[in-house]
Order: structure tokens, then C-alpha cells, then sequence
């Protein structure tokens, strides 16, 4: 099995980190395919597209390397396209811009509801390195493999921090006055949530800051932020969430509230009217609910008060692994 980096040529800085990162912890160089460097790339005399498709059908591990760049490109959509429709294993990791709400991340091949992650997320890259563990033949070193996440993260710090200076910069030549008169444009804070209004989302948030909502009900709205599942499954389909769920609580190592409780979880939404029915069954039972518009809307952008309320009560059913002893051997730090 090979690593696919499935990258916008524009994104070519971010696909090389990915490959240094890959490598510094012990993936070797032939099992690395990433076009946008000779050493991983296409072998000289073959021909791109024959040469793509072979290596697509021989079901390598594919990273979708996701950005705006990506869903622009025609031949990123075409391999997208032809390592869904096989079925490989693969991850989705998003450029630190990327916007999960963009319509086409919502409508493309990929299904939005599968777990992907930031490129700047130190504790994902982590649980990256070691679903790659499964496949492939990686360092047990904690140290080497902190080391390697470590530089990888500072690496991209870097280099969004260049890529703002130089925008910065080419603004500033356009403007026809002075630098030192120009107008700041600053942000608007985050608008305070008054207790008078009475809007659903407003009865929503104001929930969350007065700490009425459950830890379980607090992880449910996360699980719903970043796997993007906004219609989740009940009745006779509730199963086939908790499974999913379960997957999620064991690769983010968080304690199994929510998998436990789903039941009373999602019949609590129901009750503060969080939720309404989508899908129905012959007999006209529920089978799936989904997430109110009015609510759903704001999920990847809200205030952050409120979602620092949200990540303490996911921190805090974080699992606490036991501290090791000299005799312990060294182990993948997950």
C-alpha cells in the first residue's frame, strides 16, 4: 500500500509538509505519492493519466488535502472522484482557510460528515499518525513523533504568518495616500446575546452560557460541529449513529457519554425544540432528525464564549491515561 496526496498544485507548500512529516516519522519514500515533487511523483516516460489511474486502482491510502484551491481544480475533483467511487481508506485534512460551510465541501464526493481535520490541529494530526500505524511501518518513539508534529505545526505557523505580511504589504502599495493615513478597518466584536431576545438560536445560546445544557448534551453539539452530521439518526437507524459515534469517541480518546446516553441526549434536543424530523419511516416513525435551520446556520461560527463552553466540557471527558513506568516500553503517544 502507497500514500496518495490527493493536493492543488497551489497548495504544493502544504502538501510538502505533509511528506516531511510522513517521512520524519518513518514512512518510507516509495510508498509516497505526491505529484508536486519529482522524488514522489510521476516516473519519467509514463504517461499522467494512465500512470494516476494505475496507482488510484491498487487502493493506496489517500489524503485529500482540501482548500478552495481544490474544489477549483478539475483534475483534483476527477482523482477525488476516482478514489471515492474504490472505496480506499483516506483522510481529509483542510488548509488552515479552508471553510467546512463551502458548498462544494457540502455537496462533493466526499461525504461531509466523515471526521476530517485541520492541518493546525495538533491532538487530529496526532490520531492521523496513528491510524497511518495500521498500514504502514512508523517510529514508536514518542519522543521523534512529538518532535516531527511539533516542527510540522510550526512549519504552517510560518507560513500562514508570511502569507498575512505579504498581503498585507500589497495592500498597503495600492493604497494612494500615506501609509500612516490610512483608516483601520477593525473587526466587530462579537455582539453580546440579550436575555429579551426569544429566536431559537438566541434560546440556544443563552442555554449553553447559563450552563443549562448537559456535559452529554455539550459533546452531542460538538460531535455535530466537526463531523458536520447535522441530521442524526433515530429510532430504528440509532444504532447505526451510536456506531458512529463510537468511532469518533475512540480516534478524538474521549469517554463514552455520549455513545452511552445518545437515547436521552437526542430526546432532550427534541424537547428544547433543537431538532425536527427529516426523514420518516413507511409507517411514518422518525428515523432521522435534523438539526433546526435557524440553529444549524451559526454551528461553525459561533460566538466564543459560547464554544469555549462547549470545548471545557469536551476537555473534561477527555480520557487521562495513567503516567508510565520505567519498565513500560515505548509506545505511539495516542
Amino acid at each position: 500500500m502507497k500514500i496518495f496526496i490527493s493536493h492543488s498544485s497551489r497548495n504544493k507548500f502544504y502538501g510538502e509538509k505533509i511528506v516531511d512529516l510522513l517521512r520524519s516519522v518513518g514512512v518510507k519514500e516509495d510508498e509516497i505519492i505526491f505529484t508536486s515533487n519529482t522524488a514522489y511523483g510521476i516516473p519519467v516516460g509514463q504517461n499522467i493519466f494512465n500512470w494516476l489511474k494505475s496507482q488510484i486502482t491498487e487502493k493506496p491510502f489517500v489524503i485529500y488535502l482540501l482548500s478552495e484551491e481544490y474544489y477549483q481544480s478539475i483534475a483534483c475533483l476527477n482523482e477525488m472522484g476516482a478514489a471515492w467511487i474504490i472505496e480506499n481508506k483516506h483522510a481529509a485534512l483542510f488548509t488552515p482557510n479552508f471553510s467546512l460551510s463551502s458548498k462544494e465541501f457540502q455537496s462533493g464526493a466526499l461525504d461531509p460528515r466523515e471526521i476530517g481535520f485541520y492541518i493546525t490541529d495538533e491532538d487530529r494530526i496526532l490520531s492521523f499518525l496513528h491510524l497511518i500505524s495500521e498500514d504502514f511501518q512508523i517510529t514508536k518513539s514518542h519522543i521523534i513523533i512529538s518532535q516531527s508534529v511539533k516542527r510540522f505545526l510550526t512549519e504552517i505557523g510560518n507560513y500562514k504568518t508570511e502569507i498575512n505580511k505579504s498581503t498585507t504589504i500589497e495592500i498597503n502599495k495600492k493604497q494612494e495616500e500615506p501609509i500612516f493615513k490610512k483608516e483601520v478597518i477593525k473587526s466587530e466584536p462579537t455582539k453580546p446575546i440579550s436575555a429579551n431576545q426569544t429566536d431559537l438560536f438566541s434560546k440556544f445560546t443563552n442555554l449553553v452560557i447559563s450552563q443549562k445544557l448537559k456535559d452529554d448534551e455539550l459533546i452531542l453539539l460538538h460531535y455535530i460541529i466537526e463531523t458536520g452530521r447535522f441530521k442524526l439518526m433515530t429510532g430504528w437507524q440509532e444504532q447505526n449513529e451510536i456506531g458512529h459515534i463510537k468511532e469518533w469517541e475512540v480516534i478524538n480518546e474521549i469517554e463514552d457519554k455520549l455513545s452511552r446516553n445518545y437515547s436521552s441526549t437526542l430526546k432532550r434536543f427534541e424537547l428544547r425544540g433543537f431538532t425536527e424530523v427529516s426523514s420518516v419511516t413507511s409507517s411514518n416513525n422518525p428515523k432521522e432528525l435534523k438539526i433546526k435551520e435557524e440553529i444549524r446556520k451559526h454551528l461553525l461560527d459561533l460566538p466564543d464564549n459560547v464554544m469555549s463552553i462547549i470545548k471545557e466540557s469536551v476537555n473534561k471527558s477527555h480520557y487521562v491515561y495513567p503516567a508510565k513506568t520505567n519498565n513500560e516500553v515505548n509506545d505511539l503517544p495516542f
